[in-house]
């Protein structure tokens, strides 16, 4: 009886470890958006479009709902993300909310502004574009 209730601890344990696990983002994603914050603050749209899934799903009312890679440097520039540096630098990603489907996996929200990023391939990939303040 004492191995079975050491079993059910030890269970319940590496299921709540497997749970947190789940929800924190990973050091290939962390990695990732150190990379493309520091892209984002030299105004390397060129840069980010390599790092960018096309088309980039992009929310914003009033605007289209992808953008494609031809399109990018507009939108870069128009959606300042220079002036997010400092918030993609040292915001820590969220797991994106089942209403985001489809613009990414996870998100960094920097006042409203939600840059999504996905695994595509095996490799990160800036996935989609959001502004809630509008």
């Amino acid at each position: 009886m004492a191995s079975t209730a050491k079993s059910a601890v030890l269970f319940v344990a590496l299921m709540a470890a497997a749970s947190a696990q789940a929800g924190a983002p990973d050091q290939s994603l962390k990695s990732f958006l150190a990379k493309f914050a520091d892209l984002a603050g030299r105004g390397a749209a060129d840069s980010i479009a390599q790092v960018t899934r096309f088309p980039l799903k992009n929310a914003v009312y009033q605007a289209p709902g992808a953008i494609s890679r031809s399109g990018f440097k507009h939108h870069f520039q128009i959606n300042s993300y220079s002036y997010f540096t400092a918030c993609l630098k040292t915001t820590p990603p969220q797991r994106a909310s089942s209403r985001s489907a489809g613009l990414g996996e996870w998100v960094v929200d920097c006042d409203g502004n939600l840059f999504y990023f996905a695994d595509v391939g095996g490799q990160w990939r800036h996935s989609g574009f959001e502004n809630v303040n509008e």
